[in-house]
């Protein structure tokens, strides 16, 4: 996973044409807390031995959501894919345009409780092996392992809030493979109708109506859905979703339904499944406001 991160950021690297140094990093801080109404502070001190000296903090009175939701809005032209989340959409994460090049941002609920959501900013990790090796090591201590229930994200080691702010994010494996939910099926008194044929770009068939709740929807189909939207949203920039069915994922939705001229009801049902995989589906611009 370490080298997943690293070479996505080498990517972004390459595409903005040089590497970001710390000028661009508080140029980025100070643009967030602009947008947000946020303000500049010292990062917790649970964040004291993770990513690297330049990491910059912003404090905001938002929720995390809101908090995205604004940042859509305004930066949507430098920020470089969609949001992703390794937590059920608790936290999320992107990567913001600078001068320099692109730098990492996540929004997360603030561990010290000072504001309602902290907005963490760090640079991509260094290109050079030996370096990284380097601060990777210092990060992780003298065994090299990350601190336990801590998440890597290329050279940054993020550790999570304290238990009564934060819940565990899945782990790798679970994320990019979830276990489908079974649903227990009432023989019909008669025999049903044969269900529509799965169309032909779905990877996976039409199962069950996707929607928020509290309890969040995870699985294969709900993976399927939000990639096929991320081909369709941002046809040259290829992306992965996490596989929950969160607020930004319905947000989505209402969007291509809006497009495709269906029921605008943040929800994927057969109708709007057939649709989202169909040759003919078009393509929309990014969702920017709730």
């Amino acid at each position: 996973m370490k080298r997943v991160h690293t070479l996505a950021f080498a990517l972004l690297t390459a595409i903005a044409g040089a590497a970001p140094g710390g000028a661009d990093l508080k140029a980025a801080a100070l643009q967030t807390a602009q947008t947000l109404g946020g303000v500049l502070r010292d990062c917790p001190s649970s964040f004291a031995g993770i990513g690297l000296p330049e990491k910059q903090c912003v404090g905001v009175s938002d929720g995390v959501e809101d908090a995205r939701l604004k940042l859509n809005a305004a930066l949507a032209d430098d920020l470089y894919s969609v949001w992703r989340s390794r937590d059920e959409q608790r936290s999320v994460y992107n990567w913001l345009k600078t001068a320099g090049g692109y730098v990492y941002l996540r929004l997360q609920p603030d561990p010290d409780g000072r504001t309602q959501t902290l907005v963490y900013l760090d640079l991509p990790p260094a290109q050079d092996e030996s370096a990284q090796a380097q601060v990777t090591q210092a990060q992780a201590g003298p065994s090299g392992d990350a601190p336990a229930g801590a998440t890597r994200i290329g050279v940054v080691i993020l550790t999570p809030a304290p238990p009564v702010t934060t819940v565990p994010a899945p782990s790798p494996t679970a994320e990019a493979s979830p276990p489908a939910q079974t649903q227990a099926v009432t023989p019909a008194p008669t025999a049903p109708a044969p269900a529509p044929a799965t169309p032909d770009l779905a990877p996976v068939p039409f199962g069950r109506t996707l929607k928020l709740q509290n309890d969040r929807l995870h699985g294969p189909d709900v993976l399927a859905v939000q990639n096929r939207l991320i081909a369709l949203m941002r046809p040259q920039r290829a992306g992965q979703g996490d596989g929950w069915y969160g607020p930004a994922t319905t947000q989505t939705v209402r969007v291509f339904q809006r497009a495709a001229g269906l029921p605008i009801t943040g929800a994927v049902d057969r109708a709007t499944w057939n649709r989202l995989f169909s040759e003919g589906a078009m393509t929309f611009n990014a969702p920017v406001t709730p």
